[in-house]
C-alpha cells in the first residue's frame, strides 16, 4: 500500500508548488476525475452495450458527474454541521476579527480541498466538456468557489491561511441543499431521456419515483431558502464581511507575512457577489412557489386575452 500511497503523495506535493492548490486538493481533484472518467465510459453504450438500458446510458458523463457530485455534497455537508454547530472549541481562540481570519491554518481541511482541488480539476472540465451540464452562471459560480477557497485556503498568501473560521459554513453547512438536489436536477425536463424516462407509462417505478421526487424537491426548497436564502446572507454581511474588514485594516497588528492586501479586498468582493446570488436564486424559488399557490394571475391574464 505504502508502495501506491507515497508516490502519489510526493507528485502532489511536487504538483501543489506549480498549481493553486493543496497536496490533499490535488489528490480529491484528481480521484473525482478518475471516476468521472471510469463511470463515463462504463456508463457509454457506444463502448459498453449491454442489454439493459436507461437515460443513464444516453447520458453518461451527466450521470456520472451526479454520482459523484452526491457522496461528495454528503462530506461536505457532514464535516460544515459537525464544525459549525457542533464543534464546542470553534470560539476557542477566534474571540476577535483578527483571530477568526488569521488565527488557524489547517492545510489538510477536506471541505477546502474538495472547494478547490475538485472544482478546478473534475468539475469545471466536466462541466465544458459535457454538453448537459454546459451552464454559463453555474460555471462562473463554480470558478467563483474556486477562487475563494484557493483564496481561503493560501495559495497566494504563502499557505496561511484566511478566514479558515467561515471555511466550514462556506463549503460545508450550505451543501446541504445540494444533497436533495443532485437527485432533483436528474428529471427535471432539460434533460430530456430521464424526464421522459420518469414520466414514461411503462415505467413501472413511475409511482414511487415520484413521491421521492416530490420529498427531495421540497426538502431542497425549505434546505435553500434557509440556509443560503437567508443565513448565507446573514453570515456575509453580519460576520465574514465585518472582520475581513476589520482583520485587514487593524491599525493594532500588521498582516501575516506573506498575505497581501487584495486577498482581502478579493474575498470580500465574492463573497458579497455569492450572497445576492443567493438571494436572486432564493427570489425565483419564492415566486415560482407563489405562482403555484396563486395561479389566479395567469388566469385574469387568459381572461384579458379573451377579452381583447
Amino acid at each position: 500500500m505504502d508502495a501506491i500511497q507515497n508516490p502519489l503523495i510526493d507528485t502532489a506535493t511536487t504538483l501543489s508548488t506549480h498549481l493553486p492548490l493543496t497536496p490533499i486538493a490535488i489528490l480529491i481533484g484528481v480521484t473525482c476525475l478518475v471516476a468521472q472518467i471510469f463511470l463515463t465510459l462504463l456508463l457509454d453504450k457506444r463502448i459498453f452495450p449491454r442489454k439493459w438500458q436507461g437515460p443513464w446510458n444516453d447520458l453518461p458523463g451527466f450521470t456520472a458527474h451526479q454520482l459523484i457530485a452526491f457522496p461528495s455534497m454528503c462530506i461536505l455537508t457532514y464535516y460544515g454541521m459537525r464544525d459549525w454547530f457542533y464543534n464546542p472549541d470553534k470560539e476557542v481562540g477566534n474571540e476577535t476579527s483578527y483571530d477568526r481570519v488569521f488565527g488557524e491554518t489547517n492545510l489538510s481541511d477536506i471541505p477546502l480541498a474538495i472547494g478547490s482541488g475538485a472544482i478546478l480539476i473534475w468539475d469545471t472540465p466536466t462541466s465544458l466538456l459535457v454538453p448537459a451540464l454546459q451552464d454559463p452562471l453555474m460555471l462562473f459560480h463554480h470558478v467563483g468557489m474556486f477562487l475563494v477557497a484557493a483564496t481561503m485556503s493560501g495559495a497566494f498568501s504563502g499557505g496561511k491561511m484566511i478566514g479558515y473560521y467561515y471555511a466550514c459554513y462556506y463549503f460545508g453547512v450550505i451543501e446541504i441543499s445540494s444533497i436533495p438536489l443532485t437527485y432533483v436536477d436528474v428529471f427535471h425536463p432539460k434533460y430530456k431521456y430521464y424526464f421522459e424516462w420518469l414520466n414514461h407509462k411503462k415505467n413501472v417505478n413511475r409511482p414511487v419515483m415520484k413521491v421521492i421526487q416530490g420529498v427531495n424537491e421540497l426538502c431542497r426548497i425549505v434546505l435553500f431558502l434557509i440556509f443560503r436564502g437567508v443565513y448565507f446572507p446573514y453570515v456575509t454581511f453580519k460576520g465574514t464581511i465585518p472582520d475581513l474588514w476589520h482583520a485587514y485594516n487593524d491599525e493594532t497588528k500588521q498582516l501575516p507575512d506573506g498575505v497581501p492586501m487584495w486577498t482581502g479586498y478579493f474575498l470580500i468582493c465574492f463573497v458579497s457577489l455569492f450572497a445576492l446570488l443567493q438571494c436572486y436564486w432564493g427570489m425565483l424559488i419564492l415566486k415560482q412557489i407563489y405562482k403555484m399557490v396563486v395561479p389566479g394571475d395567469s388566469g385574469k391574464k387568459k381572461k384579458k386575452k379573451k377579452s381583447n
